[in-house]
């Protein structure tokens, strides 16, 4: 008998008896019981030993940062990480090569055209209330990008779906033609109604399904290194965040309003076609049993960061949308508020770069509460007291930029981290489709603040909305535990 299956037999400790006279004939191997299988025994046998896992952790010693690892019945961590899941050959992960980065290249440029815009959204709301739209309010006019995100993030909760079903390549080719059809036909526009359909509705749709492809095929690719690729994928959108506006800025006073917004189209087309080239899928098309389930928020790690996601990104696009606009109001011209905007997301495309490699050595929901904490540092401490100064605006737009960047792209990397990966794209698209009325209402909402309230009012509304945020993901990081509360757990 293999010494390997040893733990299927059981030893008979009797002496065998001869044939003839009972007398104790010679030893021989240990044989294995007939009535019961050497594969059932070695299934009960593993079955035993994962439900005590959860029991012996804690006497065991463990490394500074180490991976909890909960009961098969405990909902409670990365099912990426734990050796407790299906031995599914779907779920195993390159983790490099030339192919996943090429995906990662691709998302890049993706999350660089419709990101890139969202985050560039304050420099079209400046310029529309100081010419097309200039007998509107500020908060009447925050819902012309607060519509624009909303759609960029509401649809996922279909996108992810089809995404998981059919692969990227359809997908990315229909939201690249609505998002450049969106454009071009945002360059004619002269009423109110016409920047709703064009920005708003049909630039959103195309964002959608650009940004949600992008940000659900990462995780296909990668398990260990997911923080550090969705940091260099999200670094598109912070460079994007950086071009656009000074794209803009010149192309208003050299070109005029209709070729600067042409030129935006021809740079998004061109980012878009290399994503549609670059990027593919790794699961079997049709294969996939993700769907709109809303099921997803009977785990309770899913719903904290669902949650603590709508507070990051209600804080980050209403500072992202209204952020120039305060800049002109404490007296500075459009050129220092376009410059403060661009070396935000400057900084933020670093700390997105440099968050990632933190996440997957430290924890990714641990770097995330870090970084969450360090943003509200910046908000009472810098913006709050100093935001009439220039150089405390300088200071705050780069350390809450290096704080800020995490907060978009370590969200789903929490999500992929506690989801199989075929069920990525659907738990995206259903916690997106959340945040989205998050989007929808922070433009206007702190629109109305800064114009009825006053800014010191604004800036600590974003700062607290920032707390509650912190106090989620630290929420999520419990239920990670199975409500256990450890400091060095890697989570």
């Amino acid at each position: 008998m293999a010494p390997d299956l040893k733990t299927s037999v059981q030893v008979s400790e009797q002496p065998v008896l001869g044939p003839a006279d009972n007398t104790p004939g010679p030893s021989i191997p240990p044989s294995i019981v007939p009535s019961r299988s050497s594969t059932e025994l070695e299934r009960k046998s593993t079955s035993r030993s994962h439900n005590s896992v959860y029991d012996e952790e804690a006497a065991a010693p463990r490394s500074a940062f180490s991976i909890i690892e909960p009961p098969v019945a405990l909902s409670a961590i990365t099912t990426h990480t734990t050796h407790v899941r299906d031995p599914n050959p779907d779920d195993t992960f390159p983790d490099g090569g030339t192919r996943s980065w090429l995906v990662v290249l691709g998302c890049f440029f993706l999350l660089m055209s419709s990101y890139g815009m969202m985050n560039s959204t304050g420099v079209l709301q400046s310029y529309f209330a100081t010419h097309q739209l200039s007998d509107y309010s500020t908060s009447a006019v925050g819902w012309i990008p607060g519509v624009f995100t909303f759609f960029g993030l509401v649809l996922s909760v279909q996108v992810g779906p089809l995404f998981d079903r059919y692969g990227p390549t359809g997908i990315l080719i229909f939201g690249t033609g609505c998002y450049v059809a969106g454009l071009l036909l945002l360059a004619e526009c002269t009423l109110y109604w016409h920047f709703i359909l064009t920005l708003g509705v049909l630039t959103g749709t195309g964002a959608a399904f650009l940004s949600t492809v992008a940000m659900a095929v990462v995780p296909h690719w990668f398990d260990r290194k997911v923080g550090m690729a969705l940091g260099t994928a999200m670094a598109g959108a912070g460079l994007g965040g950086v071009t656009f506006p000074l794209v803009l800025r010149a192309g208003f006073s050299r070109f005029g309003y209709k070729w600067a917004i042409r030129l935006i189209a021809l740079l998004v087309g061109i980012m878009c076609a290399l994503g549609i080239a670059l990027v593919r899928s790794r699961l079997p098309k049709g294969q996939s049993r993700s769907s709109i389930n809303l099921r997803a928020f009977k785990d309770t790690r899913f719903t904290w960061l669902t949650l603590g996601t709508f507070s990051l990104e209600l804080q980050v696009f209403a500072g992202l949308g209204l952020y120039p606009t305060y800049v002109v109001m404490q007296g500075f011209s459009t050129s220092t508020s376009v410059i403060l905007l661009s070396l935000q997301n400057v900084c933020s495309t670093i700390g997105r770069l440099i968050a990632g490699g933190f996440a997957d050595k430290y924890g990714r929901i641990n770097t995330q509460t870090t970084l969450i904490i360090i943003g509200v540092f910046a908000i009472f401490v810098i913006w709050l007291p100093f935001g009439n100064t220039l150089p405390g605006l300088y200071v705050f737009s780069c350390v809450f930029g290096l704080a800020s960047g995490s907060f978009l792209s370590l969200a789903p990397a929490c999500i992929g981290q506690i989801s199989k990966a075929s069920e990525v794209g659907g738990r995206f698209g259903i916690c997106y489709s959340v945040v989205s009325l998050a989007t929808l209402l922070s433009i206007p909402i702190g629109g109305e603040m800064l114009e009825n309230v006053g800014k010191q009012a604004m800036v600590a509304f974003l700062g607290g909305v920032l707390i509650v945020g912190l106090g989620m993901f630290l929420m999520a990081r419990w239920a990670c535990l199975g409500y256990r509360w450890r400091w060095h757990a890697k989570i």
